[in-house]
């Protein structure tokens, strides 16, 4: 334990009165001669007036990762304050400002000397003037910490201010850029986003700080682009609390919240731009409601005229004095409606003339008209939902194509898997526009949109060859976005025949892909996650058909054992006679390799965009048309 006080000159202004000894002795403290938990044996300790010392619950005083990075780096820049002790306590010296910093220092000093690595000592500076001063070395410890967190805002926008420009200058190299931000406790992402930092007002980063939210200068970058977004605060405080939970060190559930803040940063400007238009143009607005069945006014896209004609927003402005709009909070759109449609002889599309809208056929008519809507509803939030997601999940692939490392295991798999594979529907993408687009989305080279061969050939020279599977997987990345991801995959695959008014199950590659793409550090969407789910109830639900389908044939294989037994089987020369018999008794439908089973009715179109939404892959577009006329020649020819 090793204690070396320097040397010190103190100069005094000639016929001024020297100035009292209050700045105290510089020493140098060794980390290890530091006893956290207040022992007599070592030299410093916690002073008990320290402001950061707990009375009841005990101290619970830790250095952040941040902190403990910069001690690492550079060691602990600015001196900590000590006071001797006084009582059962003699000779020791206790910390007065500086705890974190000297536990920090500690724990640095301590991980080095169980490697055999050497470390840094601590400036401290020891006030005897404050030996069983308790009150004052209590308000100076206060007076510290309190002026810290005031300034401490101001401090991070002028620092951000600083770093931005050497990043922006991009004078750093790459390992003083690391070296610099382990310094400084910040991450070499933080650095690139401390231009953000720069432009936020110091007011909005003090009331995170009295709200004690610790968001880092990439979050807090985010958190200024869309703060004005209602519940933006909580929505990111819980994407970083579970990001941090799955241990997810590339945000994805931030990210995927970001993303989903920013679309609805998008709407409600558009839905002001919306109202100011209305507004100019003179049009009642009325409130939107979420069932229109309970209220007087509907949609126009749900009534027909007297005369059963359907109702359009011009025609029906020209000669309605209920025409009045609404606008849709989720999609962000103007609908078009009459306040009373009643009143103005309008009709439920679908009723019929006359009808009573009190009887009770009318209720059930209304009951199944409103699951209609809701169903569209539905349709409508979800393929938005479903849209808005791909421009995070296509930022996050990119991502791992950058990954300059050696790709895992899984992606490999994937890789191997889909291209020895090579179905129906890696074929129409391989052959299609989207394939170029895709590579160069994903690879960052907007030439890569038409694959000529001279830039496909730079692109192979260019590449290590550790970096080719990422470059594979681009490629595969592609396939899936294109195939399986499509606007209304969500809902499951389009009937072959029928079209998408009526669905299939959702496919298994959809899921596969989300799933895959959280394990490697995405954050799913709601919309994405229920997709996974639905496509797993469905899977379980086809073991369970196929596992029946199962049960039943063993079943009629035991009872056809079982009528054997009973009968047993004639002699040769009477087995010749009965061979037709015999044949026809042990034929048995087996249908466990049926794979596609015909929906028990078509179900209305829920989504009148859908068809134009969906694209018809290869092995959809056959048999999409029917042949009546060969089936009718063939009757014709019978006759």
């Amino acid at each position: 334990m090793t204690v070396t006080q320097t040397e010190q000159t103190e100069q005094t202004p000639e016929n001024e009165a020297a100035e009292p000894a209050v700045f105290g002795r510089l020493v140098a403290i060794d980390p290890l001669d530091f006893d956290p938990d207040g022992g007599t044996e070592k030299l410093v300790i916690v002073d008990p007036y320290n402001h950061r010392k707990k009375r009841e619950e005990g101290d619970t005083t830790e250095p952040d990762a941040a902190l403990i990075a910069s001690v690492e780096e550079v060691g602990v820049q600015q001196a900590i304050i000590l006071r001797p002790q006084e009582g059962e306590r003699d000779g020791q010296l206790g910390i007065v400002i500086g705890q974190r910093r000297t536990l920090a220092a500690f724990r640095v000093a301590s991980a080095a000397a169980q490697e055999g690595r050497e470390y840094r000592k601590i400036p401290a500076i020891i006030r005897d003037d404050l030996r069983g001063v308790d009150d004052e070395a209590l308000t100076v410890s206060m007076v510290e910490n309190l002026h810290r967190r005031q300034a401490s805002a101001q401090d991070d926008v002028d620092a951000a201010e600083q770093l931005a420009l050497l990043v922006k200058a991009k004078k750093v190299p790459k390992a003083r850029k690391r070296s610099l931000a382990a310094a400084i406790g910040r991450t070499e992402e933080e650095l690139d986003a401390a231009h953000k930092v720069a432009q936020m007002d110091a007011e909005t980063l003090e009331d995170l700080r009295d709200e004690e939210i610790e968001f880092d200068w990439v979050e807090l970058g985010d958190y200024d682009e869309v703060k004005d977004v209602s519940n933006a605060q909580v929505t990111l405080m819980r994407a970083k609390a579970k990001d941090e939970q799955e241990g997810n060190a590339k945000r994805g559930a931030w990210k995927t919240a970001m993303q989903e803040l920013r679309a609805k940063k998008t709407r409600t400007e558009r839905i002001e731009t919306l109202k100011a238009e209305l507004a100019e143009k003179k049009v009642n607005t009325v409130h939107w409601v979420w069932n229109w069945s309970y209220s007087p006014a509907r949609p126009l896209e749900e009534l027909v005229s007297g005369i059963g004609m359907p109702m359009s927003e011009q025609g029906h402005s020209e000669t309605c004095e209920g025409h009045a709009a609404a606008i849709d909070p989720d999609a962000a759109e103007v609908v078009w409606l009459c306040v009373d449609w009643k009143k103005r002889g309008h009709r439920i599309a679908g009723a019929a003339q006359g009808d009573d809208s009190d009887s009770e056929p009318d209720e059930e008519a209304d009951a199944k008209a409103e699951a209609v809507r809701e169903e569209r509803r539905r349709v409508k939030v979800n393929n938005l939902a479903w849209r808005t997601a791909r421009e995070g999940r296509e930022a996050h692939i990119a991502d791992m194509c950058k990954d300059k490392g050696e790709a895992p295991a899984d992606v490999k798999d994937l890789i191997m898997r889909t291209l020895l594979v090579s179905d129906g529907h890696y074929v129409h993408y391989v052959g299609s526009q989207e394939h170029g687009a895709m590579l160069a989305k994903f690879l960052g080279d907007e030439r890569l949109t038409r694959q000529p061969k001279d830039v496909i050939t730079s692109l192979l020279k260019k590449t290590a060859s550790k970096r080719y599977w990422w470059t594979l997987f681009a490629h595969v990345a592609g396939y899936f976005e294109a195939e399986h991801m499509k606007d209304d995959a969500w809902r499951g695959e389009p009937h072959y025949h029928h079209g998408p008014s009526v669905r299939g199950r959702i496919r298994p590659a959809t899921a596969e892909w989300i799933s895959f793409l959280k394990h490697h550090g995405y954050g799913v969407t709601e919309v994405e996650a229920e997709t996974v789910a639905t496509a797993e109830q469905e899977a379980e639900a086809e073991a369970e058909r196929r596992a029946e389908q199962e049960r039943q044939r063993e079943e009629r294989e035991a009872a056809r054992a079982a009528r054997q037994a009973e009968n047993p089987a004639p002699d040769e020369d009477e087995e010749s006679g009965d061979d037709g018999d015999d044949g026809e008794e042990d034929y048995q439908y087996d249908d466990t390799d049926e794979e596609y089973e015909e929906p028990a009715g078509a179900v209305e179109n829920a989504d009148p965009e859908a068809e134009d939404e969906t694209d018809a892959g290869p092995d959809e577009a056959e048999g999409r048309e029917d042949a009546p006329a060969e089936n009718g020649q063939e009757d014709g020819e019978q006759e």
